[in-house]
């Protein structure tokens, strides 16, 4: 069930070509096709040719699968695949940058000059990705940048050379000869609700905000929230079906002690990870926050599986397990905080950041959560605090994953100052985090905002400034270009602002179908009772 997708935002060759004349090239960890240079000679790669997986308004999904790689006896291609990626123009048949030859340029120093790229490994040049890393059947996916209501043609290319004393010598440039033609769409960029036509449901349980949320198998769950009424000593989740445009409790009222609900927590998915019983099972796991009782805070982490989850009646779903607390369990390393981040990759849970415990000091700090890392003393995973977050002190940030990278932004420092930067993580050996500050948030700098990921692209919105107004502009990045654009505001219709701003809100994206991708944005206050709310809205791209 881990879906395992290969973005590679290595080479972006962008100011030696023009927009309207020359196509960009995006490079990526795998290709395919059957390429051939422009004398006509043939490489030894062939595969399925390019597919549109989704267009939107600025941005395509193309999709290829190597079904074979030639080798000669000693495993080695003739010539290393040194670089690889797409090419996308409005005239058929595109090259790089216009050049049909390595031989026309010095390839090494253009890449240098004009791109942002990346390494497989730490260093350059050996870190270069070669053929032998190549194998039949490998499937990758890239996401390419485009204007709405265009005609553009795609092709996969490759750069073929060897390493001579440790350099790359760049030899030909071969092109995969099956254009793929697509055709953007007009930007939609709309939200619907407020009594439109399809508008979300709105939450059956009164009033929330400060929970947390998250999306599974096309469904919206959230957890944890403050209502209007007293908080219970419950852990309380929520599902929202966006195909029948309707709530349930899938799972509700389980007790996990005397005055212990909590909200503000943290919450992160991890899929096809073997616990006690070695069976491959999906898990939610729950923690931290504040609790009902006011001089108290909740350093405990829950678990609950969710693989049958789809497949039993309401209210049957198993048992919440406390992991953090009891007889061979690893406790929490960190301090009890609300208002932290939480996020996985490859089977590994990662909670940072936050506000100590009623004392409103930001803490810097990173955790990891191995489930399988047990021991006598450990049977339900390991904790590791594995060092701190780059940007400093921060609580009440926003966070969404964009393929193999984590996005963190905005929040507020210990001395009060309200951040816009951004910065992106990546896991390299034991699971630690690798971190790079991208370009800024160019909204109001912000706390409590909603993040979400929808297709190829990363949504940060809504939330409050540092004058305690409560917002609702939202902005799109585009990892492939390093790069924001505002988006339309929240719950605006028509020009009128029907959707509330708010902060401590909740908001997902989710895939409906492969041409149909939404996210779904709701609950939330504004800080008094008289502005807290129930709605939900949905943003279509």
């Amino acid at each position: 069930m881990k879906k395992i997708t290969y973005f590679l935002l290595a080479f972006l060759l962008i100011s030696s070509c023009k927009y309207d004349e020359n196509p960009y090239a995006f490079t990526r960890e795998f290709d395919g096709g059957t390429f051939i240079t422009p004398d006509g000679k043939v490489k030894y790669i062939s595969g399925t040719p390019d597919s549109l997986i989704i267009v939107t308004d600025n941005y395509a999904v193309i999709q290829e699968n190597i079904t074979y790689v030639k080798k000669y006896d000693n495993g080695m291609l003739k010539d290393s695949i040194l670089i690889y990626g797409h090419v996308y123009s409005k005239n058929p048949n595109p090259v790089v940058c216009g050049y049909d030859s390595v031989s026309k340029i010095n390839l090494l120093e253009r890449l240098k000059q004009n791109s942002s790229y990346h390494f497989k490994g730490t260093e350059a040049p050996e870190s270069f990705l070669t053929g032998e890393d190549l194998f039949a059947g490998k499937e990758f996916q890239s996401s390419l940048g485009l204007h709405y209501e265009e005609t553009y043609y795609v092709r996969s290319f490759v750069v073929t050379g060897r390493f001579v004393g440790g350099l790359p010598v760049y030899k030909d440039i071969a092109y995969n000869q099956k254009d793929l033609e697509i055709n953007t769409k007009s930007p939609v960029d709309l939200w619907v609700g407020g009594g439109m036509t399809d508008t979300p449901a709105a939450f059956d349980d009164n009033y929330y905000w400060g929970a947390t949320s998250f999306s599974y198998n096309g469904y919206m769950f959230i957890l944890q929230g403050h209502d209007e009424a007293p908080m219970s000593n419950q852990i309380e989740l929520y599902r929202y079906d966006p195909v029948s445009n309707s709530w349930d409790n899938p799972y509700k009222n389980f007790t996990v002690g005397e005055q212990v609900n909590f909200t503000n927590a943290v919450c992160f998915v991890l899929e096809d990870i073997k616990l006690e019983n070695n069976q491959e099972s999906d898990y939610l796991f729950l923690g931290l926050g504040i609790t009902n009782d006011g001089d108290a805070g909740n350093v405990n982490f829950y678990r609950l599986e969710l693989t049958d989850v789809l497949h039993k009646p309401l209210g049957e779903w198993g048992t919440w397990e406390n992991i953090t607390e009891g007889t061979s369990r690893a406790d929490f390393p960190g301090t009890i905080t609300e208002n932290s981040i939480a996020f996985s990759l490859n089977g590994i849970g990662y909670v940072a950041l936050g506000t100590t415990d009623y004392s409103n000091e930001p803490v810097e700090y990173v955790y990891k959560y191995d489930p399988t890392e047990k021991s006598l003393y450990h049977e339900r995973g390991t904790w590791t605090k594995i060092g701190n977050f780059p940007g400093g002190k921060r609580t009440e940030a926003v966070c969404f994953t964009l393929g193999s990278n984590v996005y963190v932004a905005c929040g507020r420092d210990e001395a009060g100052v309200y951040k816009n930067d951004l910065w992106m993580c990546r896991q390299t050996t034991g699971d630690y985090l690798s971190w790079t500050q991208r370009t800024p948030f160019p909204g109001e700098a912000r706390v409590e905002a909603v993040g979400f990921a929808l297709g190829e692209m990363g949504y940060v919105g809504l939330g409050k400034n540092s004058s305690g107004e409560a917002l609702s502009d939202f902005y799109r990045y585009n990892p492939f270009t390093n790069q924001w654009e505002q988006r339309a505001d929240f719950g605006k219709i028509d020009g009128v602002q029907v959707g509330k701003p708010r902060y401590e809100a909740v908001g997902v994206g989710i895939k409906i179908s492969d041409n149909d991708y939404r996210a779904y944005v709701g609950s939330g206050w504004a800080g008094v009772p008289e502005l807290d709310f129930n709605d939900f809205w949905h943003y279509r791209p």
